[in-house]
């Protein structure tokens, strides 16, 4: 290894653990750590601390040479699990105090009752202002200093308020009063961060743009963790600035996540999104389904030409956030889920999940309830010896005393009981892929499942069984992949301006906005470090029938804006989702949105490459062990992932051994070895049979 070596990191932080990748282009290191509830970035630096010994270095030497370190965090998504964010106050136009609680009247069940969403924003906390700006963005009534002065005392006398959102009517069209009104609070009160709607979702629809406002200022206070990470790193040597990836993919600074902490909502889940995308051009399938099973959680993604599918919406905690983002969707059914028995006697996985701490009954850490990592030792799908490459012991005797409490409440012996719980957690884990599916009106049999995630390979090739999905991949680096997406996602920054002007829409109107975004753009990537060489910046639009709230989006090639070429666009994908005469001749067609989307390219990790056979010897299984088999005990052959060469093919049942996870391949299935190790499952079941 060079002294010269330039080391790219990226960290995950999930709900159990704490995954770290470190590669300088040529090697790549990988290594795992219990994370610290109480503080991340604990386990941030003992992750680090782990590679940086993997790598033969000293911490300090490594951060020293990191030029890039990217963190995927569920900071933002925890404060809102927790309802533990900042104490807030609102801002708004005088008459329209009551909107945000209104909240559109959504309603949500609970045991059969249905019941407003949380809401963080105590309403004796929300002050109208009597300001005006009407709908063409013109000023009918003054914003008052003196009016806004009261407000801003009220809330942070009364409320001890830390954040305060301001949101008013029309600001998107004119953020004069926004402004003004940040402006004074900052004066008045230099210690309350203010959060400006028209600033964080310059678009129609007040309530959007409220609730935005307010959600970034409730989760404000997570990113103090972060800040204090930041520095620790400056102080033990890393010179380059900590990026932190974002819901729609792509990666931000510690200060632009200050100003727009939603951002981060969905940081972990759209890093491993993003780094399956990668993983689907590797191995030229380019739609895929991403299979992401961590700790706590089951997030997937469908992944289409290479790129990972995106939504115009977050929610956080039942919340929406007009944000967008990558598209992924959870169920509570991790290694962590913990497993219970409902009142009519059935066995149940999840939400609730047994995290880092405790953890599962096997990690001797104080947790006594079953859990699935419980249930896949005992099934023999893992083994106590070598859990992260042996550096963590698990108790076998604790997880059977755990399953045979449960097994007693529904009259099943021990391995009954676990057994039960893998199928039930494999009917839990492809739910939400087979929602997405029907939804989407995805063919599964033209696409491949991608997994990856601690336990994902354990569970992926009978879940791709189960659902039709002929090919399983499971990269080298699955059980760290979402790190890795954190190491090698480009910096996204986006600007919007709302247009709503009906077509025909005159090509210079456009442009002439199209400028002005790519300047802002442009901007805020040099402010993150992006020179203008490495910077890409493209554009789309959002068109809808007037009036309506659905949208379609549309590409805008170069900037350049043909009236005629996206009017048909919209007809013809417009008709072809809702039906033939959807659209009428006498339909008015409003170009609602414009939106630029900057990328910058920056140093990143590459995938391992591939390990030569020469002199390897004979291939073959290097031990077994007894694994349950639909209820019935099978000694089972077990190879080591490290010793597998591109072209080596095995049959299955087989299990395939890595420092950090498993690889299950059933009966009736071959798993064939790709490049870069990825490992590709197939089973010799009729794939015609649903035809």
């Amino acid at each position: 290894m060079s002294a010269d070596n330039r080391f790219v990191i990226g960290v995950d932080v999930g709900g159990t653990f704490t995954d770290v990748v470190c590669s300088d282009q040529t090697d790549t290191w990988r290594a795992k750590s219990p994370t610290v509830p109480s503080d991340f970035g604990a386990g941030v630096m003992a992750a680090c601390q782990l590679v940086a010994a993997e790598c033969c270095h000293g911490l300090d030497e490594l951060l020293s040479r990191t030029v890039r370190f990217g963190l995927g965090t569920t900071a933002v998504t925890n404060v809102f699990a927790s309802q533990t964010g900042c104490r807030i106050g609102l801002i708004t136009t005088a008459g329209f105090e009551d909107h945000f609680h209104l909240a559109r009247s959504a309603r949500h069940g609970n045991d059969g009752w249905l019941e407003l969403p949380w809401n963080p924003l105590p309403r004796d906390a929300v002050v109208g202002i009597n300001e005006r700006i009407d709908r063409e963005g013109k000023v009918c009534i003054e914003l008052s200093e003196e009016e806004v002065e009261q407000a801003a005392r009220y809330l942070a006398e009364t409320h001890q308020v830390e954040a305060i959102a301001i949101s008013f009517l029309w600001s998107f069209l004119n953020p004069e009063h926004e402004q003004s009104a940040a402006d004074i609070i900052r004066n008045l009160c230099p210690d309350v961060q203010v959060f400006c709607g028209s600033k964080l979702n310059p678009t129609l629809r007040e309530y959007d743009r409220t609730r935005e406002a307010v959600l970034s200022a409730y989760a404000f206070g997570a990113l103090d963790g972060v800040a204090k990470l930041s520095d620790d790193l400056r102080e033990r040597g890393l010179q380059s600035p900590l990026l932190l990836l974002h819901s729609g993919g792509g990666a931000m600074s510690v200060s632009e996540a200050m100003n727009e902490p939603l951002h981060l909502a969905y940081s972990g889940p759209a890093s491993g999104a993003i780094a399956a995308a990668e993983v689907a051009r590797r191995v030229r399938s380019p739609n895929a389904i991403s299979f992401d099973v961590g700790g706590t959680s089951v997030d997937i993604c469908v992944i289409q030409e290479c790129e990972p599918e995106r939504k115009s919406g977050v929610e956080a905690d039942s919340i929406g956030s007009g944000l967008s983002s990558v598209h992924v969707g959870s169920v509570g059914a991790g290694g962590g889920a913990i497993v219970w028995v409902d009142d009519r006697d059935m066995l149940r996985i999840g939400p609730h999940s047994a995290r880092a701490e405790p953890g599962p009954a096997c990690y001797g850490r104080g947790g006594t309830e079953p859990t699935i990592t419980d249930a896949m030792l005992l099934l023999g799908y893992i083994d106590p010896h070598k859990f992260i490459g042996g550096s963590m012991k698990l108790d076998t005797a604790a997880a059977q005393r755990a399953f045979d409490k449960l097994g007693q409440k529904i009259g099943m012996t021990t391995i009954e009981a676990a057994h039960g719980a893998r199928e039930v957690a494999i009917v839990e884990m492809a739910r939400p892929v087979r929602g997405r599916l029907a939804t989407a009106g995805i063919d599964p049999r033209k696409y491949s499942l991608i997994s990856f995630g601690g336990s994902g390979s354990l569970f992926a090739p009978e879940i791709a069984r189960e659902l039709n999905v002929p090919v399983t991949f499971s990269p080298k680096l699955a059980s760290v992949l979402s790190a890795f997406g954190a190491s090698s996602a480009d910096l996204r920054r986006e600007r919007i301006a709302t247009l709503l002007k009906i077509f025909p829409v005159k090509r210079e109107e456009i442009e002439s906005r199209v400028d002005v975004l790519r300047q802002q753009v442009s901007d805020d990537l040099a402010l993150d470090g992006v020179r203008a060489e490495s910077q890409s910046i493209r554009f789309e639009v959002e068109v809808r029938i007037l009036k309506q709230k659905a949208s379609v989006c549309l590409p805008l090639p170069n900037g350049c804006f043909d009236s005629a070429a996206i009017l048909e666009s919209f007809i013809e994908i417009h008709e072809s989702r809702y039906g033939k005469g959807t659209v009428t001749p006498n339909s008015q067609i409003e170009l609602s949105l414009l939106r630029a989307i900057g990328t910058g390219v920056t140093e990143r990790a590459s995938f391992p490459s591939d390990v030569a056979n020469e002199g390897r010897g004979e291939f073959g299984a290097t031990e077994s062990r007894p694994v349950w088999i639909n209820k019935e005990q099978a000694e089972v052959p077990v190879f080591t992932a490290d010793l597998l060469c591109a072209g080596d093919v095995i049959a299955g049942p087989a299990l395939v051994d890595a420092p950090d996870t498993s690889v299950w391949v059933p009966a009736n299935a071959q798993l064939i070895v790709e490049r870069g190790q990825t490992l590709k499952i197939t089973d010799d079941l009729d794939r015609d049979r649903l035809s």
